[in-house]
């Protein structure tokens, strides 16, 4: 998959924004704190003023890998699904 290979509809990017925000809104610092997941939020929103779907995706994958990390090694609890 390449760059522009992804095109998204109003319906795709609003998805991928609930997605993201469930994991962004009340992050813990042991994930907020992380320059990766600061990076990632910056991604996201470039790449949705672009409109640049696999970019999204790619901040998106680095969100869940900070949150993914900071759960495996016992630094918080997923707090998303509370």
């Amino acid at each position: 998959m390449r760059r522009g290979d992804v095109i998204w509809d109003r319906n795709e990017w609003r998805r991928a924004w609930k997605i993201a925000l469930m994991r962004i809104d009340g992050a813990p610092p042991a994930v907020s704190g992380k320059i990766a997941f600061v990076h990632a939020i910056e991604m996201l929103d470039g790449a949705f003023i672009k409109g640049d779907a696999f970019e999204f995706q790619l901040g998106l994958v680095t969100i869940l890998d900070c949150c993914h990390k900071a759960i495996q090694e016992g630094q918080c609890a997923q707090w998303w699904l509370d």
